[in-house]
């Protein structure tokens, strides 16, 4: 097999040491044990053997399940979508995507209570890889609370409650 490529499949700047196998369709799989373990905790597919990699599945805990899947929608090798099943019940619970392809994920949605209904919205509005804008819906009543760093400085200052019940605020 002639076909090589480089992987950092944590993120560190560092290019991992990893295991290229054939797909049989004329692609690749990139294999990379994370963590030391024997285990394969990252798969990432080279569909066409151009040497970048189209997609890729993690096994972020290291449980031997891969519960996220990332895309390159444009063809750059950069992974800039992502979906997860973080709690293994077969339901995404989280969906993200990194529109300016720094590695953080600009806008992510999380069904964090892992009932089937997105309950949290991050954005990184000034995409500076910090979230600055955070909405909640924990009660699932349709009325968004959002917490927002309004000027950047990286401190949260202003809430927005969609329920004004909610506002511990408000004159009882």
């Amino acid at each position: 097999m002639s076909y090589d490529t480089t992987v950092d499949a944590d993120g560190d700047g560092t290019w991992d040491d990893h295991t290229i196998e054939s797909d049989g369709s004329g692609g690749y799989n990139i294999l990379v044990d994370q963590n030391g373990d024997g285990q394969t905790d990252f798969v990432g597919h080279d569909h066409d053997g151009d040497g970048l990699i189209e997609s890729a599945e993690y096994d972020n805990d290291f449980d031997g399940k891969f519960e996220t899947h990332t895309g390159d929608t444009n063809g750059n090798g950069w992974q800039d979508r992502e979906v997860a099943d973080r709690n293994h019940d077969g339901n995404t619970d989280l969906a993200g995507v990194d529109t300016n392809e720094d590695g953080t994920f600009d806008h992510v949605v999380a069904d964090n209570n892992y009932n089937g209904r997105a309950d949290t919205v991050y954005d990184d509005r000034n995409l500076d890889e910090k979230y600055d804008s955070v909405k909640t819906d924990s009660d699932e009543d349709g009325q968004w609370n959002t917490t927002t760093d309004a000027n950047y400085d990286g401190n949260f200052d202003t809430v927005h409650y969609g329920d004004a019940s909610q506002n511990p605020y408000n004159a009882v």
